[in-house]
Order: C-alpha cells, then structure tokens, then sequence
C-alpha cells in the first residue's frame, strides 16, 4: 500500500521507523516505493532518524538492505493519552531530579516519545502540557511533612483536571482549619515529592495554591472552565522565588 507523500514528515518519520524495526532487510527502493516517495528523500529521511538516535543499519551497494540494530528498541507499544502523558511526566520528574547514570537518555526518551504521537494528538497534547510544570525538590521539612494522597481522590482529581472540571472538595490549610472549597484546577505543580495545585478558587475569588494531599471529599462538578495557566504560574514563581518549567 502506497503512503501519500502528504503524510505530515513527524508521523512518516515514525512510520518509517517502525517499518525498519518490522521488515528488516528492506531496501531504500521498496520504501520509496511503499511511501510514495522519491529515494532521495527516502535516505534524507533516514538521516533525520539516525540524527534523532535510531541505529540505522545498512548493507552495501545500492540493493542493501535496511535494518535497525537488533538489540534497539521495546517494540510497538500502545498508549492511551493519560498513559502517554504519565509516562512524559515520569520522565521529565526524573530528569528535573538529576538521575546521574541515566544523563541524557532521559532527555532522547521523552523526545521519543512525544514524537511516537500523532500530529493531531501532539497538538492536543501541548496545552496541556503547559498546564504542568516542574520546580526544584521540596525542602526536608515541607518533604517530611507530604502524606500520598488516597487512590481514589486522586483519579477524581486527575479526571477533573484533564476534563477542565470545576472541583469542590475540603482543604485543610496549615492552620488546620478545614474548609469547603470550589475551584478551577488550572496548573499542576510539582516540587517532588510534594504536589500542588494552583487553582482559581471560587471561595476567595482569587488564584490560590492548594497542595494535593490536603485535599478530601474531592467532588468533580458539571461546570467547566477554560485553563489559563501562563498567569497562574507567573504568580508562582513571583511568591516561590524558584524556576519551573513546563512538561
């Protein structure tokens, strides 16, 4: 089956990736033939993918196959958007922490990864990316002080804030006193391991930050919002003095 030329280049890229790893031995012809392109830019292509750490093997002569190195690469895997979007973040937490023997695959794997998406989901991925942004570790004692909030709370949560839901729930501030509190959950932000989101609160009406585990009897309302969280994450950095940077 012939590939349109008109493929955007990022998912032919992957395409032709995942050709390589399934069809080993492939010429440069037949791929140019298959994708509907010219062998010029079939090889031009191949460049790109070796640029971007594919270990593209080949045999000489004009006929030689194409491959990549056997040992390269988990195969094809599924992801859904939330599967997806855990696995950035996994990966951009570990590399914000500094984990030394990992060094820059880290930086290649999360690359790899937003490019495995397709083009229209990368697009409506990216907003919400720029809704989570990550900052130095806690202090010990803000660290010490963190509980892992329950499962439960936080797949209402994570609902909400994916859907642009507003949210009610109870919040304990640091001076114990509880409230009932509706808000917009604009920005997640991590400063690990401690969470936190910053939140239009409907209560105050005002931008607030909230953190995760002192949240309880989290409701997910009908009501939606549209995030805004340049301005949110602007005050932050203004109150924390820290940098933070988006996902």
């Amino acid at each position: 089956m012939t590939v349109s030329r008109r493929l955007p280049r990022t998912d032919r890229l992957e395409l032709l990736a995942r050709t390589l790893g399934d069809r080993p031995g492939i010429s440069a012809a037949t791929l140019a033939e298959e994708f509907g392109l010219s062998e010029r830019t079939v090889f031009r292509d191949l460049e790109s993918l070796r640029d971007r750490g594919y270990p593209i093997e080949g045999e000489r002569g004009r006929g030689g196959g194409l491959r990549l190195h056997p040992n390269w690469g988990l195969g094809r895997v599924l992801l859904s958007r939330e599967e997806g979007l855990a696995a950035l973040l996994s990966l951009a937490l570990a590399e914000q922490l500094g984990f030394p023997l990992l060094g820059d695959g880290l930086r290649q794997a999360r690359r790899r990864l937003l490019d495995a998406f397709p083009a229209g989901e990368r697009r409506r991925m990216r907003p919400l990316r720029e809704r989570i942004v990550i900052g130095p570790p806690a202090s010990p004692s803000v660290a010490a002080s963190y509980a892992s909030p329950s499962g439960t709370a936080l797949r209402t949560l994570q609902q909400a804030f994916l859907a642009e839901q507003v949210v009610t729930a109870d919040y304990t501030a640091e001076n114990g006193r509880t409230l009932r509190r509706t808000f917009e959950p604009h920005v997640l932000a991590i400063n690990w391991p401690v969470w936190y989101l910053l939140v239009h609160d409907g209560l105050r009406n005002a931008p607030r930050t909230f953190r995760i585990d002192r949240l309880a009897n989290i409701v997910a309302g009908r009501a939606h919002f549209r995030a805004h969280p340049a301005p949110l994450v602007q005050a932050l950095l203004r109150d924390s003095g820290h940098s933070f940077r988006a996902l």
